[in-house]
């Protein structure tokens, strides 16, 4: 008995060839993107994080008096601004006075297991996040007693993987800001309490 060998004719295979092409066209790009997904998911979840966190100081201070200068959320010392209730650090009470570590102090403290940071001239290769103080960029806003308080300032928190680290320092370069191309992350503003993630894409 004589068997016959059979396989794939070439249209079969041609028809095989298409679809594979076709689905490789429409799927390729979205695994592409899933890094800039998950960079943009981790802004925002730290967002979310650091805003509740701020709000649990925000009402400790309200049950507490709203008169002390500091808080105490789970076992820290949390200091604030008398005249608007925010975080401002571990001991600055102004929030026209921030600076890059009372920034830092502010991430640290308030957020449970806050991801890695370091001040933005430090090395940062094996950090998420660089903190910068902005000096004024805050804007103004007005203080329990009615007042319009100007000059605030900003703390800049910026997401390592979307910034340019210089190869010897590990030192981001140039120096990020606001406007720097290509930067995420997120602000907060000690005078408003406000949490904002961005994105320069």
């Amino acid at each position: 008995m004589k068997l016959k060998q059979q396989g794939f004719s070439l249209i079969e295979l041609v028809i095989v060839i298409v679809i594979l092409g076709l689905l490789a066209a429409t799927a390729i790009p979205r695994f592409l993107n899933v890094t800039e997904d998950a960079q943009n998911a981790s802004v925002d979840g730290v967002a979310g994080g650091l805003a509740t966190a701020v709000g649990f100081v925000r009402a400790q201070w309200e049950v507490d008096g709203r008169r002390n200068t500091s808080v105490i959320l789970d076992g820290t010392v949390v200091s604030l601004d008398t005249r608007f209730g925010f975080p401002t650090g571990t001991s600055n009470t102004d929030a026209t006075s921030m600076s890059d570590d009372t920034c830092q102090e502010v991430f640290d403290n308030v957020l449970q297991s806050a991801p890695r940071n370091v001040i933005y001239t430090d090395d940062a290769r094996d950090q998420r996040y660089t903190v910068r103080a902005q000096d004024g960029v805050g804007g103004s806003s007005t203080s329990i007693d009615g007042t319009t308080v100007t000059g605030i300032d900003l703390c800049v928190y910026h997401q390592v993987a979307s910034l340019t680290l210089d190869q010897t320092t590990g030192v981001p370069s140039p120096a990020p800001d606001l406007t720097t191309s290509g930067a995420k992350g997120v602000t907060y503003n000690p005078g408003t309490g406000q949490v904002l993630s961005f994105s320069n894409d």
